[in-house]
């Protein structure tokens, strides 16, 4: 019981550590009992919260919890305690019982004190300057700033969740949809031969030249460990550019600054 007890009061104390939230709560809870009339609202939001603490600290119930869920866990039962319930309702059944310049100031203190018993959230605690705002793999964005805008691309499998995120205007010959066509081996319509065969480590060209030609993509992009049978220049593509995981060809019609995206009705 000595253990419970040790396990409780330090996940309690992390919990409401750094405020005065908690005897916040209890004095909300007391008012709420206390001065509301409709039994339902007081069940809800002045004797749930004060039987789910009660439930929290009671070593028979808390032992019981302990065994079912976890000592690692049994901290959020205390999340089940409705704060943003209890404490603003007790504070507007004390602002119905004023008038006037009274329910203001006392308004104002309400908000000064709800302030003072919590931290800001836009503390340096839990904010930090971002440097890719989109959270996306540095790889995406190193292929984005090498491809132009406003284009039709074939793309490899590690870019394809993400490559749209960064930049909007580049559509794609296959998105994720298409792992749906990984074991796939018979009556393959084009675009699943497409992916299939760009996923090869040795891409026959003479295969997949043909099919990116037809899908209209100006630029490719595979990863450096994928080799070729065949020259994508018979197909009309050069290489436009390398880094140190991608390999990306373009269509040697390409223009800079030229629109060849692919939309679908």
């Amino acid at each position: 019981m000595k253990d419970f007890f040790e396990i409780a009061k330090t996940d309690f104390m992390a919990t409401f550590a750094g405020g005065w939230l908690f005897p916040l709560l209890l004095v909300m809870v007391l008012i709420i009992i206390w001065k509301e009339e409709e039994w339902h609202r007081k069940i809800l939001a002045g004797i749930l919260p004060a039987v789910l603490l009660a439930v929290y600290w009671c070593p028979l119930t808390g032992m019981a919890f302990m065994r079912l869920l976890g000592e690692n866990v049994y901290w959020r039962i205390l999340w089940l305690v409705p704060l943003g319930v209890t404490i603003p309702y007790g504070m507007c059944l004390l602002l119905k019982r004023l008038q006037g310049i009274w329910r203001q100031c006392a308004f104002l203190f309400l908000m000064v004190l709800l302030a003072f018993c919590g931290s800001s959230v836009l503390s340096t605690e839990w904010f930090e300057p971002s440097t890719n705002i989109y959270k996306l793999p540095q790889n995406v964005i190193d292929i984005c700033e090498i491809l132009p805008g406003n284009i039709h691309a074939m793309v490899s499998n590690r870019l394809m969740p993400y490559i749209r995120q960064c930049d909007p205007t580049i559509t794609l010959a296959y998105g994720r949809n298409a792992l749906s066509f990984n074991g796939m081996t018979e009556d393959l319509f084009d675009n699943q031969i497409m992916y299939l065969e760009a996923q090869k480590p040795e891409i026959d060209v003479d295969v997949l030249g043909p099919l990116v030609r037809d899908e209209g993509c100006t630029f490719l992009v595979f990863s450096l460990s994928r080799t070729y049978v065949g020259d994508w220049a018979d197909y009309g593509y050069r290489e436009y550019a390398v880094n140190d995981e991608f390999r990306v060809f373009v269509d040697e019609d390409y223009k800079e600054g030229q629109d060849t995206r692919k939309w679908e009705d």
